[in-house]
């Protein structure tokens, strides 16, 4: 019997693009891997008149062909200076994860950019990533977040992190964008939203599971949507999703205690 059989439609669909994607994904990177690389410079200019300079080094390994990024160097400018001064240096460390690109996003279109790096991909959508933001009454570069993800966006003030967490679930991760320069990871995240089969339904065309959960001590407490605009995480396999509620989950939770 085929693995697949069995599991609802949203998960077989599902495993077969995770699938497929073991079979695409290393000539992909392997023809980035060894695409030449150019020294270069790229200035951003930020809201307030100051800009930001990414510097790309090269690495020679051997000839033209084999030069690959080996540093990247972030400078800043104020307002009316003409004077960079190096806030970040990242660079590829053979004895770490690999560092594949670094540049300039502004992921709450606020006018200031932020530095973001990607790292080194799974068998599927999911990179390693880093972003940091820029202070402007400082100039400082601050770590603000890390994480391994295929989309990065913002919803109604929180920095979101989007991507697949197994076969059959998507996992998307929140962060208030407000308050100190702390680094956002796994650990300290505000609000996860998971999206996937159910697998409790024999139905093959049982909808998706939609579910909101914030951080309650040490455990996990279902909610409701912060707001209309969350309800498009839910989306992941469509609009014909199941968004589990408060009062559904603590019933679950209450015959699951009475289970013997």
């Amino acid at each position: 019997m085929s693995p697949r059989a069995g599991l609802p439609r949203a998960c077989r669909w599902l495993m077969s693009a995770w699938l497929s994607s073991l079979c695409m994904i290393a000539p992909a990177f392997a023809e980035e891997d060894a695409a030449d690389c150019q020294p270069r410079e790229q200035v951003v200019v930020q809201a307030d008149g100051s800009r930001l300079r990414l510097a790309v080094r090269c690495a020679d390994t051997g000839g033209e062909e084999d030069r690959s990024p080996s540093r990247f160097e972030v400078a800043y400018a104020a307002s009316g200076s003409e004077r960079f001064q190096r806030r970040l240096v990242l660079q590829a460390d053979a004895m770490e994860e690999p560092l594949r690109d670094v540049g300039f996003v502004d992921i709450d279109g606020d006018g200031f950019s932020e530095i973001e790096a990607r790292g080194m991909c799974g068998a599927g959508p999911n990179c390693l990533g880093d972003l940091y933001r820029l202070d402007p009454a400082t100039g400082e570069l601050h770590h603000f977040f890390s994480g391994g993800y295929a989309d990065l966006r913002v919803i109604d003030g929180h920095l979101v992190e989007s991507g697949r967490a197994s076969c059959c679930a998507w996992e998307s991760h929140a962060w208030p964008l407000d308050g100190p320069p702390r680094l956002r990871d796994y650990d300290n995240m505000a609000l996860m939203i998971t999206i996937g089969a159910d697998m409790a339904s024999d139905r093959d065309d049982a909808p998706a599971r939609c579910t909101f959960s914030r951080r309650n001590g040490d455990n996990w407490q279902v909610v409701a949507p912060p707001g209309a605009a969350w309800l498009a995480l839910c989306e992941v396999y469509g609009d014909d999703y199941h968004l589990v509620t408060p009062e559904e989950a603590r019933a679950a939770d209450a015959a699951s205690a009475q289970e013997p």
